[in-house]
């Protein structure tokens, strides 16, 4: 029984919320910052992918020490580096390969698929229950995606392009097999041993595919832009983000932390048009609102998963 104060309680409560709220704000700043870099030509894709990947995996390596000492069995390594190439790899060089191609905001609407793809997944093969409600929510939130994705038209650079979209939905399709399929890792072991491992498995596992990139890349060229988007990405949209995410899903319902994943949209948009590298469009605005209701129908039932369902 909880004896404390309910002040205490109540702020407690505050600043989790508070907490959650700022790592959703890093990851919906991340998306236009990204774009902002990649605007030059300087840096690619798979450039800004590996900055991110191997910048979080040494920051993550270098606060380990403030965790509890965990062996990882030998058993979880293979569930390990297939969670690092769902949760890490695939996700993240997906997500902003897409990125590269398409606006910062229909990457963040394309983010608020993953609880989509995670409830197919689980009807498929983790036998769980089908809804009416969720089946709907399903429905109405793939109606969103196709007025995205259709109604996404080069204009200048500044706003989606099909291909950019796509590439982004697999990035949310591996984020939801990482959720479906390694909950019991997921359980087993701390945040931020797990997440040391994840971003350095994942770095030397897409080595092949980033070296060759960054050496080829002109960093003497490099101007604030890149600087400054770059060290954004990995600072505040990878490293922070996710200890700031770690700290709030500790202490809110997961639930909770899901609905934070729907603003990022709105600040992605916010940035993109105050940054230059995006327009809003009102196919962009109803994709928007079929995705947020379609999503929060299937994420509505009373028994839903405890995994959080978001991604970056």
């Amino acid at each position: 029984m909880h004896t404390g104060h309910p002040t205490e309680s109540y702020q407690h409560s505050a600043s989790a919320h508070l907490i959650t709220l700022a790592a959703f704000l890093c990851f919906g700043l991340m998306s236009p910052m990204c774009k902002w870099a990649m605007e030059s030509g300087l840096i690619n894709g798979v450039c800004m992918s590996a900055f991110r990947l191997c910048g979080a995996a040494l920051l993550f390596w270098s606060i380990s020490a403030a965790a509890p000492r965990q062996q990882i069995a030998r058993r979880d390594w293979l569930p390990l580096i297939l969670m690092s190439l769902c949760g890490m790899g695939i996700n993240q060089f997906c997500y902003v390969i897409g990125l590269q191609y398409t606006s910062p905001t229909n990457a963040c609407i394309i983010t608020t698929s993953t609880p989509v793809f995670t409830y197919i997944l689980s009807v498929l093969f983790l036998h769980a229950g089908i809804r009416a409600r969720k089946v709907g929510g399903l429905f109405i939130a793939a109606v969103g995606a196709i007025i995205l994705i259709i109604g996404s038209q080069v204009e200048g650079g500044r706003s989606g392009n099909p291909m950019g979209d796509a590439i982004c939905l697999v990035s949310q399709l591996a984020a939801s097999c990482y959720f479906v399929f390694f909950s019991g890792v997921l359980k087993r072991y701390h945040p931020i041993i797990l997440m040391r491992w994840l971003f350095l498995i994942s770095a030397i596992l897409t080595l092949p595919l980033w070296a060759h990139e960054l050496m080829q890349t002109k960093w003497e060229q490099f101007g604030t832009a890149e600087i400054a988007g770059s060290l954004y990405v990995v600072i505040f949209g990878s490293f922070i983000s996710y200890l700031l995410l770690i700290i709030g899903q500790r202490k809110l319902e997961p639930s909770t932390v899901t609905a934070y994943n729907y603003i990022q949209p709105a600040i992605a948009a916010a940035a993109g048009i105050f940054l230059g590298v995006d327009t809003l469009t009102p196919q962009k605005i109803a994709a928007v609102c079929f995705i947020a209701v379609g999503v929060w129908l299937i994420t509505k039932a009373t028994n839903a998963p405890r995994d959080p369902r978001v991604a970056k």
